[in-house]
């Protein structure tokens, strides 16, 4: 690390220096002290991510200017690659931060390649998309293509209960981490610790659950780049569009969410379709040219409509922030966007927050890196793939207290094999030992 800081260090000084900035010019653009620019720029104090991106403003370059070049190694390894255009993801080495999660994903690579467990055996469909010029273009594929997932993993119309236990049958680990100020999640994959969304851990249980059906989408469509981050805040660029419609879709499919509208009591042929039909008939077979018939639809004016309480049960159902089935819901035509505009308000007040209270999911504490990490160590260790000190080790990375070691290890204990003796053997055995 201080060799990095070092090399960083002396490509900040050669920027500046070309530029014709002294240190006292660049330390008002940090908010910091002309000293603290000689020791960044001498190696011996760190540089973060928001500092790099401020001056690359200054300068008017891009970020990656502002970095050393890649070795031949690291043009290769995309860990690498990631904290090197972002070196405060490196800074913090503790359990809960993204290089913890990273180091955990590892060990997990490696106890599946131990007990021969082959976790990508289902490998991820690639999608091709198109490449347009309009952001209704990029939804649209995230919708559509939201939709097939849903076919290939059998999920029909309901709710996702788990989204990080789906994601690890698709061979896709999931993670929280404490991560830098503004990034939400980061999507990255590496053969040593497999495909990897790792999402900030402040964020609310439903903002998590969207940020792994999100990162799950660039895994499906990026597949060019070995790593993903996701700011909040900026303009929407079209991969960012096209994950949060895939996110969406994913986790309230248009059918399922219909029907249950419906189940509220509430009509949503008549808010989505015309207020006047046109019921085309065949006629008896002679009448090649048929004939139409004039129905009027369920007028909406004066039917009941979709109220606060059913977009907080809506969100509830379906596991996702009220505001993400709000506009679900407008997206569909089943809110118009004058209701939808009142629901925001409504969502924004206080009023709201007692029912959605009493509504929200329960939290699922489990996490599904670790919690796999666990079992299969405990399997290992029974299989004598790994000794006890690395079992240790491994449950030290899960998260495991010592104190439940010996119950995790008695779960994953093969049950005693018991001697089947049929009934006929037994008196033989007797008879022949009194026979003469």
């Amino acid at each position: 690390m201080p060799e990095k800081m070092k090399d960083i260090g002396s490509v900040l000084r050669e920027a500046r220096t070309s530029r014709g900035f002294t240190q006292a010019d660049i330390a008002p653009q940090l908010d910091v002290s002309r000293a603290t620019v000689a020791q960044i720029e001498t190696g011996r104090r760190s540089v973060k991510a928001e500092d790099l991106r401020r001056l690359a403003a200054f300068y008017g370059c891009s970020l990656s200017e502002l970095l050393p070049p890649a070795t031949v190694d690291q043009e290769v390894d995309g860990l690498a690659e990631l904290f090197r255009a972002h070196p405060d993801l490196a800074e913090d080495q503790g359990p809960s931060s993204f290089a913890g999660v990273c180091a955990t994903a590892r060990a997990l690579t490696d106890l599946e390649a131990r007990l021969e467990i082959d976790a990508t055996a289902h490998s991820l469909p690639s999608y091709r998309v198109e490449h347009g010029n309009m952001p209704w273009q990029a939804a649209r594929e995230g919708y559509r293509i939201a939709e097939d997932e849903r076919r290939r993993l059998a999920l029909g119309e309901g709710p996702i209960r788990f989204v990080d236990e789906l994601l690890m049958t698709s061979g896709v680990r999931s993670a929280k981490a404490t991560l830098p100020t503004g990034i939400l999640s980061i999507s990255i994959g590496e053969p040593d610790h497999g495909l990897l969304i790792v999402v900030e851990k402040n964020l609310g249980l439903e903002h998590r659950r969207f940020r792994y059906a999100h990162g799950l989408a660039h895994f499906l469509f990026d597949t060019e780049a070995p790593w993903r981050v996701c700011r909040s805040g900026g303009p929407p660029e079209f991969p960012e569009v096209r994950a949060d419609a895939f996110a969406s879709a994913l986790l309230i499919p248009q059918y399922g969410l219909r029907r249950y509208i419906e189940t509220l009591g509430k009509e949503t042929l008549g808010r989505a379709g015309p207020t006047v039909l046109s019921v085309f008939s065949e006629g008896d077979g002679r009448d090649k040219t048929g004939e139409s018939r004039r129905v009027d639809g369920r007028q909406r004016r004066g039917r009941h409509p979709i109220t606060l309480s059913d977009v907080l049960r809506t969100a509830h159902y379906y596991g996702t922030s009220p505001s993400v089935a709000a506009h679900r819901l407008r997206n569909l035509r089943l809110l118009t966007d004058r209701e939808l505009d009142q629901l925001k308000t409504m969502l924004r007040s206080e009023t709201h927050t007692p029912i959605e209270r009493e509504l929200a999911l329960q939290a699922h504490e489990m996490d599904s890196l670790c919690s796999r990490l666990a079992a299969l160590a405990a399997s290992a260790l029974h299989r004598g793939n790994i000794d006890t000190p690395r079992f240790n080790e491994l449950a030290d990375l899960a998260g495991v207290r010592v104190a439940d070691r010996k119950g995790l290890l008695a779960t994953a204990a093969t049950p005693p094999q018991q001697e089947h003796r049929s009934s006929s053997r037994t008196p033989r055995r007797a008879t022949s030992a009194t026979s003469p």
